[in-house]
């Protein structure tokens, strides 16, 4: 296919990667700001830029001809004027400096034309193995689900990182209980999964751990998810 995207950021990038591995037609056209214009005969326009930019982009394809796509996994598809419209949210964390196995990125789907839904998973087929049709709320959902397991999990890790380093400990030595602590959701839930000081509620070991963290906002975050584990699992023992 002849595809413009239009984005410089990690989504932009990985996504042009992979199509252009696929065997396709790509014009990178920037981001907000275009460098170049975007040819009129493309078949589809992928805008895969921040969220609060997309409608203001997506409005100079209000009279295209192309499906228009963004990227979004928390967008509405009615963000882009175009009658031909639709999503490809890829549900991945991307960094520049790192590559990622595009084929085994899960892809969700939405057009706003039946007939636009068999060429988005054809375009869609040749740069993954994982693809399906997701609805917006759908999708909303997936995303929020995404920043807990992704985002947040990941600030916690950026926490645990900083304690170690405050005393000398190297944070790769946290890997295999980072790496069982997946291994293990796999066949158990995570509420099954559960463990550790909040589980139990040792109050000794949480008070040592609040004055290790010492920052406030550190103490807070602890504190924050001891009381939702406690409340979580006591409401099961309480039945």
């Amino acid at each position: 296919m002849k595809i413009a995207l239009i984005g410089k950021g990690r989504v932009a990038t990985h996504m042009s990667q992979a199509l252009l591995m696929a065997g396709h037609e790509v014009t990178m056209c920037g981001g907000k700001t275009r460098i170049c214009p975007v040819p009129t005969d493309v078949e589809v326009v992928i805008i895969a830029i921040k969220d609060d930019a997309i409608s203001v982009v997506a409005s100079e394809f209000a009279h295209s001809s192309s499906l228009v796509l963004h990227t979004s996994g928390s967008i509405s598809i009615d963000a882009i004027p175009a009658t031909r419209r639709g999503v490809l949210y890829p549900m991945q964390t991307f960094s520049m400096d790192r590559e990622v196995d595009f084929r085994q990125v899960p892809l969700f789907l939405e057009t706003s034309l039946s007939e636009d839904l068999p060429v988005l998973t054809q375009l869609a087929s040749t740069i993954s193995d994982i693809y399906m049709p997701m609805n917006g709320e759908q999708r909303k959902v997936l995303h929020l689900a995404a920043v807990f397991s992704c985002n947040f999990v990941n600030h916690l890790f950026e926490i645990s990182h900083d304690v170690l380093a405050e005393h000398a400990i190297p944070f790769q030595i946290l890997f295999p209980l980072i790496q069982e602590t997946i291994s293990k959701i796999q066949t158990l839930t995570p509420h099954e999964a559960q463990t550790g000081p909040a589980l139990r509620w040792d109050e000794t070991v949480m008070q040592g751990h609040t004055e290790i963290l010492g920052d406030t906002r550190r103490r807070h975050i602890y504190q924050m998810l001891s009381e939702s584990i406690r409340a979580t699992h006591h409401k099961e023992e309480t039945l």
